[in-house]
């Protein structure tokens, strides 16, 4: 990683975020709870993508469900993910237009990080 970057990227580059939210037979019921309070509390602000069972799924290793969100409530949502994730493992990103950097190298997690395809990230890369 170069640490001597002679130029920063501005947050205006971020267009909303995306969190993954991975599940498994054992933690699938906490995830549709959170799934419907995600729904009852930001309804209309978020979309909530359909439940991805059927692993790996492009660089997703495990089953998940995707929420997309405006950068406005990343300071209440984040926190409420954090809180109420119980077992479930969180990734993080922001939306840019370069979905291989956005899941790589502007990466967060909410618990612990699972590790993604990058071989599938960098041949769906665009040039």
């Amino acid at each position: 990683m170069n640490f001597m970057q002679k130029s920063y990227r501005s947050e205006t580059d971020i267009t909303s975020y995306h969190v993954h939210l991975y599940y498994d037979g054992s933690n699938k019921q906490h995830a549709a709870n959170l799934r419907r309070q995600l729904d009852r509390r930001f309804g209309k602000e978020i979309i909530i993508g359909r439940w991805r069972d059927k692993a790996p799924q492009g660089p997703h290793p495990v089953s998940h469900f995707q929420v997309d969100f405006p950068k406005n409530l990343f300071n209440i949502l984040v926190p409420f993910l954090a809180l109420n994730r119980g077992d479930l493992h969180i990734l993080l990103h922001p939306n840019t237009g370069n979905g291989y950097e956005d899941h790589t190298r502007n990466v967060m997690w909410i618990g612990p990080s699972i590790p993604l395809s990058k071989v599938w990230l960098k041949r769906n890369q665009p040039n």
